[in-house]
């Protein structure tokens, strides 16, 4: 056996180890990578759904979850606050509803923009159609 015999059979038992890795960690990546944009969608299209129905556990689900999956965006995360001061002051009966609403809106806005849905627009979001 020469040498360049011997590296090519190392070069194949290397690729037989490494390729298996290499395969199984990039699969992971795009599993992780896809379940996490499935949740997004899910909490984007709940947020939508039961947006007039505040006090459901779907809506208030999904509001708590824009933290977790939206962890890197400060302006949503700011939106937020100010959305949970909000509700702060209504149980207070200092605010109109119709405040809770906008800021509402304003966050599936911003959610949709950051999904890729960039040309919904305010209106849009309140036209949408709700369960009376």
């Amino acid at each position: 056996m020469t040498a360049s015999d011997i590296v090519s059979i190392i070069a194949i038992i290397v690729s037989i180890i490494v390729s298996p890795i290499v395969a199984v960690t990039i699969g992971e990546l795009l599993r992780k990578r896809n379940f996490e944009k499935q949740k997004r969608l899910e909490i984007l299209y709940d947020l939508i759904a039961y947006r007039d129905k505040v006090e459901s556990k779907e809506f208030l689900r999904s509001l708590n979850s824009l933290k977790l999956f939206f962890t890197r965006d400060n302006d949503l995360r700011g939106m937020l606050d100010n959305l949970h001061a909000t509700y702060r002051e209504m149980d207070q009966r200092k605010i109109d509803p119709e405040k809770v609403n906008g800021l509402m809106v304003k966050i599936i806005k911003y959610v949709c923009g950051l999904e890729g849905f960039k040309n919904i627009t305010e209106e849009d979001i309140k036209k949408l159609f709700k369960i009376r």
